[in-house]
């Protein structure tokens, strides 16, 4: 019995101490499972707010606003390029139309005295990318003040700036930066952007007057712009005048923009009222019936035009259409007046151009990223 009591207490006793042990190594590895449960709520957190970040949820708005686009998006820009008579201007757009860095402006003249202008373009357009390294171009889309082939690759004619005419210039271009490069008339890459800003992108025939140094011309038709057979279409400021036989740079007589662009207006100043600054002139548009016959000679280009078109909107913008007391309403009401009848006198729509400084390279965005 005493025996029996006692086999009993040691099975008890050994039982006892085994289950101790067993406790005892649980207790070692408690702090294992702990340490990995809180190493995966913390992955957990860190990854949530990374999302969170990324979506925009605490405030990071890439590009000056939220973009609708993945990470990648962000960081691509078209490299606009706007090549005036005066001013060559150089920029980056985001898809959201924000500008990447800053615009680099430099005097057209003094950049392109030279007899290989597409190595200039290619000195100015490294500087850019090296200025902004933390974007990468997806395109480069250039405006002339002239003609392009239709394959957007060539100048045909550029008068303000010769080095340019006849000259290939998205071929090299995409040969060193290795992504697509267009060669455009500066005034699309205008009406692309005033056609954004002003959200009639869906409209089936727009024709937009670029009043400045000289006569710009843009259509917009059956969702393209009109190129024409050769590229070269849109040339109101080309058309001839009846009984007129001044020469024009682009080697014809009497044309259009003779009479009814800058360079017309500051002739017609310094000969009639040299007194007057020419920022000034339409200020006394009433008593200067010179000034009535510039509008009119507007007028009716523009009217020649819209007879054979029959477009949605009109759009008039330009150096000119934008300076102090220019008589848009007269302009609009001598427009109706040659136009057809009824139509499309009757239900001329006339809109506004935009005159942002840096409207070319803005459009040279929209532009390359719609054909993107």
């Amino acid at each position: 019995m005493v025996f029996f009591c006692f086999c009993n207490c040691f099975c008890f006793i050994s039982l006892f101490l085994g289950c101790l042990d067993i406790f005892f190594n649980f207790l070692c590895v408690i702090p294992i499972i702990i340490g990995f449960v809180l190493f995966l709520s913390a992955f957990n957190i860190a990854f949530s707010f990374v999302l969170c970040y990324d979506s925009g949820k605490f405030g990071y708005k890439g590009g000056g606003e939220q973009m609708a686009h993945s990470a990648a998006d962000h960081r691509q820009y078209i490299i606009g390029i706007d090549i005036g008579g005066t001013n060559c201007r150089i920029g980056g757009i985001y898809p959201d139309l924000e500008f990447a860095g800053q615009v680099k402006k430099y005097n057209s003249r003094t950049l392109f005295h030279t007899d290989e202008p597409e190595k200039v373009l290619i000195g100015i357009i490294d500087d850019f990318i090296r200025a902004n390294p933390e974007g990468a171009p997806a395109g480069i889309c250039i405006g002339f003040p002239g003609t392009v082939n239709k394959a957007k690759d060539t100048v045909i004619s550029c008068p303000n700036l010769l080095a340019f005419t006849n000259r290939n210039i998205a071929g090299p271009l995409g040969e060193r930066f290795h992504i697509p490069v267009v060669a455009e008339h500066d005034v699309l890459l205008l009406l692309s952007y005033d056609m954004k800003l002003l959200g009639i992108e869906d409209a089936d025939c727009i024709v937009s007057f670029y009043q400045g140094t000289g006569l710009g011309n843009g259509i917009y038709i059956h969702g393209r712009f009109l190129d024409g057979k050769n590229g070269v279409s849109g040339e109101l400021g080309h058309i001839p005048v009846y009984g007129k036989t001044d020469p024009c740079p682009c080697g014809n007589t009497g044309c259009a923009e003779l009479y009814c662009s800058g360079r017309a207006l500051e002739r017609l100043r310094d000969t009639f009222f040299p007194e007057i600054p020419l920022e000034s002139v339409f200020s006394y548009y009433d008593s200067r019936p010179q000034l009535h016959e510039f509008i009119d000679c507007m007028a009716m280009a523009f009217a020649t035009e819209i007879n054979i078109l029959d477009p949605d909107y009109i759009i008039l913008a330009g150096g000119v259409i934008q300076m102090k007391d220019f008589p848009c309403d007269d302009l609009c009401r001598r427009i109706r007046h040659y136009a057809r009848k009824p139509y499309p006198a009757q239900t001329l729509c006339f809109k506004k151009g935009s005159n942002h400084p840096f409207a070319g390279i803005l459009g040279a965005g929209v532009y390359m990223w719609n054909r993107l």
